[in-house]
């Protein structure tokens, strides 16, 4: 619960310090991503790579900065080890967070950009049948805080964008830290113009 009034409280200081009433361009995008995932560290041990997609609401405050809300869903494929195929990892996330352009519009834009949010987790135990019968199966979740650097660039084509991004999926886990680098594809929609 801490951590979900953590997250109120932050999306709300960054919505008030950067207003709408603030911009110079009134201007929205969304669009879809495609996310190819490399688990790092002890995540590592456990999962192999990861794939998902998102959607991604885009408002620009400024020709160079941006507010940010993105929905994903994501699964990580489970190792085998010493014999023992373990389970998928799946997560569900949705984060806020602000975009900066290095430079004004033009035709190849690069930006980086940092989100924070919430990172909800799911892993379903196989069930193994034994001559004693059945042991294992079950599922357990929980939600932990993430953050995100990204850096990436758009291309325009016609009225949309392609965007192109490498970033840290870092997830505070209970006495230690997650993560994976993704690798997204996605395009962008200008909406309400």
């Amino acid at each position: 619960m801490k951590k979900l009034v953590l997250f109120v409280a932050i999306v709300a200081l960054v919505f008030l310090v950067v207003s709408p009433s603030q911009a110079q361009k009134q201007k929205m995008l969304v669009g879809p991503g495609v996310d190819v995932l490399i688990p790092m560290g002890t995540f590592g041990d456990a999962v192999s790579i990861g794939f998902g997609g998102d959607g991604r609401f885009q408002y620009n405050f400024t020709p160079v900065v941006a507010g940010v809300g993105e929905v994903g869903y994501f699964v990580w494929s489970g190792k085998t080890v010493a014999g023992v195929d373990l389970p998928n990892f799946k997560g569900f996330t949705i984060r806020v967070g602000g975009k900066y352009y290095f430079m004004p519009e033009g035709a190849f834009r690069v930006y980086g950009m940092f989100k924070i949010g919430l990172f909800f987790a799911s892993v379903t135990a196989p069930t193994i049948q034994t001559p004693l019968g059945p042991i294992g199966g079950g599922t357990a979740s929980e939600t932990d805080f993430c953050y995100v650097p990204e850096v990436g660039a758009e291309v325009p084509a016609g009225k949309m964008n392609v965007d192109f991004s490498i970033r840290y999926d870092g997830i505070a886990t209970t006495g230690e830290s997650s993560g994976s680098i993704g690798f997204r594809v996605g395009l962008n929609f200008p909406i309400g113009q």
